[in-house]
């Protein structure tokens, strides 16, 4: 009997160590996760796959331990979002609470924005991605990569949402700033570096993190340049242009998380689509970590797409196509326990749970959040915008700046002009982009320039706006019953204003932006407002009454509908109007919320002499640097256009001031190109500056001045008009601009940009090497700095397959370094393609490498280029 009870205790301790290798450090990752589902009911799995909001945690943005309780409870947490905790304690109590009240004690992973820095108060932040796309250099998008790994990791964020990876080929779309480059080889390259740099060597170490690239796949080439259109492309193009970006960031950068789009590739909605989720990811690619959808992107397959029947069948349809995790796609114990009752009805087999929650349990392996998953105040001290990390962003700044035009004009010489007008919109204002948090700060051109040149006197206006808004109509000019100030506000859970108020309140004016519900009890999304009242004036008031909303919105005045925009979005919408001085005027405004975050503000016009002040002031300087562009009214996420030129009265202002006679120079700040006509033949110089982060006021004031060497190149095309797009540069060989009123030239073209050193390129070589079943293709060229400045050049390298069994365009980008110069130095550029650089998607649907001549076409530029032919003598399959 003895033997037998030691016998038991043996097997039941083996057991027990086999149940629990889940806890061993030494195994991988994967075999520990293999592991602990075995240990998981489903209740704890389904768990797993659920996002929850940080600020669901606070009161009063202050941490509330019974909403902590309430919220995370007592089987775990996948993952948090919008939570941005403030101190290592705020971090640490949550992730305490996690571990210390479930089973398992299975940290939970916080994920967070990070488009061009970590999204909270004061981390860095860095250029727009667009802008950094024009800097084409993979060494500082590693360096940036690392900084937003760092700040983010010592704040306790652990996976990114970002960056945004996708082709930028539809500028009217307001989320172009948000990518790299309209090139599948640059946009790639710049992705992959960051990526790599945010994760480091090891994403377990406590300054680094998991990327999560989104929006996976093909979200940024939308039809018409809405947010969320169909994207209308085949299996071909998705592969050669669209997916590599997402296939280097996840089979060699490290990426474990993908956000799915809102946007159908095909007729299939990608959130729901198993061809991307599962074949392609996790078939061909061996991705090991997890899907989440974008904010709402498994609903959309109910409500928007038609896809599904219901919430329940969005659920069962996203899961089953791979999709792991939901992001407020459904109220939190919805989601859960339809995932359980779909497993335990039978509708859903189990494996699709456990597919889900391995990806998630692999990715908190890999992070080291079971060994190590608190974090600690010091580090948040040392690290947090430290000074090399703000050096990081200048330089960034300084190399995303292209040269666009320049007469000789620029370098202007320091403290030589005793007064510069400093005119526009965006020159005392460090506009920094969508995505940015709201404290953040930024240094302004204005700023930059008293710097630059102490000695010099800067005169300024605003002088135009970006979008004539007017202003928002003052509480003192609003008033409800027997003369109370304010308007009455019903609030209505749904968008028709049906049924009973379920909340009503004063408000002092209408001009809110809510990111989330208005006041409790009021629905996140699908609500509606009505605003009623009476406005009267002290003055007359003889101009336009208008909206800015982000969804639907009508104006009643004396019950007349006089401005219906109960269509959708506007930046602003105006309707004719006069107001006299006394007269009492009933008013109704009548707003609708959508999706995501709600914006409503009822405005007038007001007279503005602001041109009238840039004329006076630019008489009376020597020159005139003139600060215009775009903010994130119009450029931003749903914040799509139809027009590309400079919005608002910035070019009638330009015009004005041009006509004073003296030199000018133009500066841009936006988001996306920008078809800049006239001015692009009449300044004396102007500068794309994008949205350049918070040191862009100095890199650029530095540039102007000539302490910076101009060396950005254009990531994108720029059209003239609207009707020329799609302007990307490799478009296949039949497409031709043959307009009755519009030329077949861009303004702009891709890899374009000008520097105040000259460069002289010599003749380009060529080799080639076939051996044992593959092959090497190097080419040269030898480029000397003609001039007596030093400055950085980049390279490009061009090649096309010139009779291919498919189509393929007659240049493509598939190589680019950038190096310093020396005055009167040359140096030796050298590229080495392969396999990978020369493959197509052929008929049979396979890789390959065909066969026959090809051009190599080097130089600084799409359309400055010179050529060289190889051959290859063999095909080859990958």
């Amino acid at each position: 009997m003895k033997k037998l009870t030691i016998v038991f205790f043996v097997l039941a301790f083996m057991a027990c160590n086999q149940n629990e290798k889940w806890k061993d450090s030494s195994l991988p990752a994967e075999e520990r996760a293999e592991a602990l589902i075995k240990e998981m009911t489903l209740q704890e799995k389904v768990r797993q796959m659920n996002m929850t909001r940080g600020d669901y945690l606070k009161t009063d943005d202050k941490m509330d331990e019974e909403k902590i309780k309430q919220q995370i409870g007592t089987i775990g947490l996948g993952s948090i979002h919008d939570f941005y905790p403030k101190t290592a304690e705020e971090y640490n109590v949550v992730q305490r609470h996690t571990i210390e009240n479930s089973r398992l004690h299975i940290p939970v992973m916080l994920m967070e924005e990070m488009l061009h820095g970590y999204h909270t108060d004061g981390a860095t932040v860095f250029p727009m991605p667009l802008a950094m796309g024009a800097s084409w250099n993979k060494e500082l998008m590693h360096s940036v990569g690392k900084v937003i790994g760092t700040e983010a990791r010592v704040n306790g964020a652990h996976v990114a949402l970002g960056p945004t990876l996708g082709i930028a080929r539809e500028p009217r779309w307001g989320r172009v700033a948000e990518l790299y480059s309209e090139d599948t080889h640059l946009a790639t390259e710049m992705g992959y570096n960051l990526i790599v740099g945010m994760g480091g060597q090891d994403p377990s170490s406590p300054f680094s993190m998991i990327a999560g690239p989104k929006h996976f796949a093909v979200h940024s080439a939308p039809i018409t340049g809405s947010n969320a259109s169909p994207v209308l492309l085949g299996e071909r193009t998705s592969r050669t242009d669209f997916l590599p970006v997402f296939e280097k960031a996840v089979k060699e950068g490290g990426a474990l998380n993908l956000m799915s789009s809102y946007s159908e590739l095909d007729g299939v909605p990608c959130t729901g689509n198993k061809w991307l989720l599962t074949d392609v990811i996790r078939g061909e690619w061996d991705f090991k970590g997890f899907t989440v959808s974008d904010l709402g992107a498994m609903r959309f397959l109910w409500n928007v797409h038609h896809y599904a029947e219901n919430p329940r069948d969005a659920i069962k349809k996203a899961t089953e196509a791979g999709l792991d995790m939901q992001f407020y796609d459904f109220p939190d114990s919805m989601y859960q326990a339809t995932l359980v009752d779909l497993v335990e009805s039978g509708e859903m087999e189990e494996k699709y749970i456990d597919r889900a929650v391995k990806g998630i349990l692999y990715t908190k392996f890999v992070l080291g959040l079971f060994e190590n998953p608190y974090i600690t105040q010091d580090r948040i001290d040392k690290y947090y915008h430290s000074k090399e990390n703000q050096k990081v962003a200048y330089d960034i700044a300084s190399e995303s700046i292209v040269l666009l035009e320049n007469d000789g004009i620029l370098p202007l010489e320091k403290n030589k002009h005793k007064k510069i007008a400093v005119l526009g919109p965006l020159a005392a204002e460090a506009e920094l982009g969508g995505y940015t948090h709201a404290s953040a700060e930024g240094v302004s051109i204005l700023e930059g320039l008293k710097k630059a040149s102490p000695n010099t006197t800067f005169t300024y206006e605003k002088a135009a706006n970006i979008v004539e808004r007017g202003t928002a109509i003052q509480p003192k000019y609003l008033f409800h019953d027997n003369g109370k100030k304010g308007l009455k506000a019903s609030f209505y859970n749904n968008m028709e204003l049906k049924g009973e108020p379920v909340l009503e309140m004063i408000h002092d004016n209408i001009d809110f932006e809510w990111p989330w519900n208005p006041y409790p009890g009021v629905e996140d999304d699908f609500f509606s407002v009505r605003w009623e009242g009476y406005i009267k004036t002290d003055v007359d008031v003889k101009g336009w009454v208008g909206t800015t909303s982000d969804d639907g919105a009508r104006i009643y005045i004396n019950d007349e509908l006089v401005l219906d925009a109960w269509a959708g979005s506007t930046p602003i919408k105006k309707a004719p109007y006069e107001f006299k001085k006394g007269k009492k005027y009933k008013l109704k405004y009548e707003y609708y919320d959508n999706q995501w975050h709600a914006t409503a503000s009822l405005r007038w016009s007001k007279k503005d002499n602001g041109i009238q002040n840039a004329v006076r002031l630019a008489k009376e300087a020597e020159l005139s640097i003139i600060v215009v562009g775009e903010n994130t009214k119009t450029v931003n996420e749903n914040r799509d256009v139809a027009h590309l030129g400079l919005s608002g009265n910035q070019l009638e202002m330009i015009q004005a001031v041009a006509k004073v006679g003296k030199p000018y120079v133009v500066v841009l700040q936006n988001g996306r190109p920008l078809s800049t006509n006239w001015v692009s033949k009449n300044a004396n110089a102007l500068v794309e500056g994008w949205f350049a982060g918070e040191q862009g006021g100095y890199a650029i004031a530095d540039m102007l001045f000539g302490e910076v060497n101009p060396s950005g190149k254009m990531p994108i095309s720029v059209a003239k008009s609207v009707g020329q797009l799609p302007v990307y540069y490799n478009q296949k060989p039949t497409t031709i601009y043959r307009y009755v009123d519009e030329d077949d030239k861009r303004l702009y073209n891709f890899g374009y940009g000008l520097s105040y050193s000259s460069f002289e390129y010599g003749e380009p070589k060529v080799s080639v090497n076939e051996n044992n079943g593959d092959f090497k293709v190097t080419v040269s060229v030898d480029v000397k700095n003609t001039s007596k400045v030093d400055g950085k050049e980049t390279v490009q390298l061009y090649v096309r397959d010139m009779i291919s069994s498919v189509t393929v365009p007659p240049l493509s980008l598939k190589a680019f370094d950038k190096k310093l110069i020396k005055a009167g130095e040359t140096i030796t550029y050298s590229f080495e393609l392969g396999k990978e650089d020369l493959k197509l998607w052929n008929q049979d649907k396979e890789w390959a490498v065909e066969a026959g001549q090809f051009n190599a076409m080097v130089g600084p530029s799409s359309s400055q280029l010179q050529t060289i032919k190889f051959e290859l003598n063999k095909s080859y399959k990958l």
